[in-house]
């Protein structure tokens, strides 16, 4: 049945986003020529051969659409997956109808009728299928589309789905048992749903109640003695889903799937930042850095004679820290100690009031700008403006020994601010709390994510918390 009613709601999509095609096409045809909005030199063409153009250019864009995945089930898919998707296939579209407008040389059409048929098209078909998504999940959390799954194993991870699952309603996802093999946990009810078992009994189960999918939420061996099992699940049209055991190891972002020939491999700690999110981050950053630079250089200058004049030393201070896949760089910093302060034997970190620091320097820490010439490391590409705060070898090799996941946090560049930054923990603070939010900063990295902690970062600096 909720297959019938999935293939109702992909006929009634595709039906709506012909329409909407056609709709766009009729429409731009008058804002191209007829609104006084544009220069028509080449003339105007005839709404009859407009008209007949429009059945091959719907054609195109609906399959675009159907390439793009548009018609497949997307319950489980993000509303910001969705709309890339629909840009993806709206720059398709309009590839393709380019490609077509070329061989059909003597229609006087030109890029703007082109980029406004796109434009209207992307705006039209985000309308339609934002409406469409939104009266489903009303739908659903009021009880109506929903797709029954069973859970084996009714552990913690078991209970964790299932919890997970509910915090989405709108996915209309509903557990009707699990299935176990433990004798205390059979008869009994988890999370509103009966614990039915042993697992070997799950077909039976499954006969009395309408389920669509299985999880898997065991693992070891276990897990295995349930494969055959569920191959002839799989085989009567149940869909199979498996929760990955990872053990011991962590996953920092989304698994990444690796085929190699006839083989699937899952990647655990893959960083978040790669591919064109990492290339639009560096551009992101050099522009932002370049900018800042710029308008802060006189400031910069003024500090720079400050420092000369305070006393004999350099103007920059340079130390080694550790980056992104733990490569080595030298940060740089405006010298605020004396010049003799590091020839203790022993690295340590810096404390207020510290002796060691000159008067101006003092003014500096407690201001931040003294880590203003890290702008020069982000520009060369050594840093990030958001991300962890690199470390001295000396302290990541000690870190890295008593606290298993650290060396995590060099899956991403090294930042001038950052999420524990920001929540007032730098300097000689908790190193565990730290550690907890940037952990958490690199499994949940965005852009938006990047901008929020960089509008905060002048309030924090402003306050002056743990800033010496």
């Amino acid at each position: 049945m909720l297959k019938t009613y999935a293939a109702f709601f992909n006929l009634l999509q595709s039906i709506i986003d012909i329409a909407i095609l056609g709709s766009a096409w009729v429409a731009v045809y008058y804002l191209r020529f007829y609104s006084h909005i544009f220069r028509t030199t080449k003339g105007i063409p005839d709404i009859k051969n407009h008209l007949l153009l429009m059945v091959p250019v719907v054609f195109i864009c609906y399959l675009a659409c159907s390439w793009s995945g548009f018609y497949k089930s997307r319950r489980t898919q993000s509303i910001f997956k969705q709309f890339y998707d629909l840009l993806k296939a709206s720059l398709l579209g309009g590839l393709l109808i380019l490609a077509f407008f070329y061989y059909v040389k003597d229609e006087p059409y030109s890029r703007k009728l082109l980029v406004l048929f796109v434009a209207m098209m992307l705006i039209g078909l985000s309308f339609s299928h934002v409406l469409v998504m939104v009266i489903l999940r009303s739908l659903r959390k009021k009880g109506y589309n929903l797709r029954y799954y069973a859970v084996i194993g009714a552990g913690k991870k078991g209970q964790q789905l299932v919890q997970d699952i509910e915090h989405t309603g709108w996915l209309g996802l509903k557990c009707a048992f699990f299935a176990d093999n433990d004798p205390t946990l059979i008869g009994t009810e988890l999370l509103g749903s009966p614990v039915y078992g042993p697992i070997e009994k799950i077909s039976e189960f499954i006969n009395h109640c309408k389920i669509d999918e299985v999880y898997l939420a065991i693992a070891g061996n276990e897990a295995h003695q349930t494969y055959p099992i569920l191959e002839s699940l799989q085989c009567s049209g149940i869909n199979i889903r498996i929760i990955p055991d990872w053990g011991n190891l962590i996953s920092i972002s989304n698994p990444v799937i690796v085929p190699i020939g006839s083989q699937v491999l899952f990647s655990a700690t893959d960083s978040p930042l790669s591919g064109y999110k990492l290339f639009l981050k560096q551009i992101f950053d050099f522009v932002v850095a370049l900018s800042i630079l710029m308008i802060l250089s006189v400031l910069m200058l003024v500090i720079a004679l400050l420092i000369k004049l305070s006393g004999k030393g350099p103007v920059l201070y340079k130390q080694v820290r550790v980056g992104m896949d733990q490569k080595e760089f030298e940060i740089l910093k405006f010298r605020t100690m004396k010049d003799d302060a590091e020839k203790e034997r022993y690295s340590q970190w810096s404390k207020p009031n510290d002796t060691r620091c000159t008067p101006i320097g003092k003014w500096l820490r407690r201001t931040s700008l003294d880590e203003l010439p890290q702008l020069i490391n982000v520009i060369k590409g050594q840093m990030s403006l958001v991300g962890p705060r690199p470390e001295r070898p000396y302290f990541v090799k000690q870190f890295s020994e008593n606290y298993k996941k650290y060396m995590l946090r060099h899956k991403v560049k090294a930042g001038m601010t950052g999420w524990a930054q920001i929540k007032g923990f730098r300097g000689d603070t908790s190193l565990r709390k730290r550690l907890v939010y940037d952990l958490y900063y690199v499994r949940n990295w965005s852009f938006a994510f990047d901008l929020w902690i960089l509008l905060c970062t002048p309030w924090h600096v402003i306050k002056g918390k743990n800033a010496h």
